[in-house]
């Protein structure tokens, strides 16, 4: 940035500032769209639940993960279902 006035330096880091918050804002909703498709895999679409009751249910969720009382699956992985098969498994009837 040699040479450049202290405008310059103020637009550049600026345009930076600009440019990490779309990428938090694409970021977030890509969450959020994962988050909608398992919750309506999970059926929980289908309950008449309040906000307020979900959100307690999915903080004491993450805080058992948190605790380490769970094991979470890594990215992409199954977890096993009852009967010894895991969910990709039981979606392909096998």
């Amino acid at each position: 940035m040699a040479g450049h006035t202290p405008d310059k330096r103020q637009s550049e880091r600026l345009a930076k500032l600009d440019a990490l918050k779309a990428q938090i804002a694409k970021m977030e909703g890509n969450a959020t769209k994962r988050f909608g498709r398992l919750a309506i895999r999970a059926g929980l679409a289908e309950l008449n639940l309040s906000d307020a009751d979900l959100l307690r249910e999915l903080l004491a969720i993450a805080a058992r993960f948190r605790n380490g009382s769970e094991i979470a699956a890594g990215d992409g992985a199954y977890a096993p279902l009852p009967g010894g098969q895991d969910e990709k498994e039981a979606r392909h009837g096998r």
